[in-house]
């Protein structure tokens, strides 16, 4: 391991549990056609970006949620929501965070990004609380 994976792995132990962090050394869903990207995932978007200093982990948790959002990727939200969850946002933040992204992005890649937020947050058997 070079430094920057170290680096990187214990940055991104701010976002996963220690279950997930064991699996994301452990086991690669794709290491048959990429066996870099896991490496290049934690050496370099955790290893120089997310361990920068000047944003707390929830702001950073925020941010990358909305740029998935925006990119319609719904596997990449759901890992996102529950590493953002992990770093400290609550179920509402996250629902206000993607409203607020509703004049942006429009109504149908919210409504997905609530769907995928909704089935996260019922696996952690989470609510959130409404806003008014």
């Amino acid at each position: 391991m070079t430094d920057r994976f170290t680096k990187g792995f214990e940055t991104i132990k701010q976002y996963v549990t220690e279950e997930e962090a064991a699996r994301l050394i452990d086991s690669d869903a794709l290491a048959d056609i990429a066996p870099d990207l896991r490496k290049m995932i934690i050496e370099f978007a955790y290893g120089d970006v997310y361990s920068r200093p000047g944003l707390d982990a929830k702001s950073r948790a925020l941010i990358v949620i909305t740029a998935v959002v925006t990119q319609g990727a719904a596997p990449q939200m759901k890992t996102h929501i529950t590493r953002g969850l992990h770093a400290g946002l609550t179920p509402t933040e996250i629902v206000e965070t993607l409203l607020q992204l509703v004049p942006y992005i429009g109504f149908p890649r919210v409504q997905n990004a609530l769907t995928v937020a909704q089935q996260v947050f019922q696996d952690k058997q989470l609510s959130v609380k409404s806003i008014e």
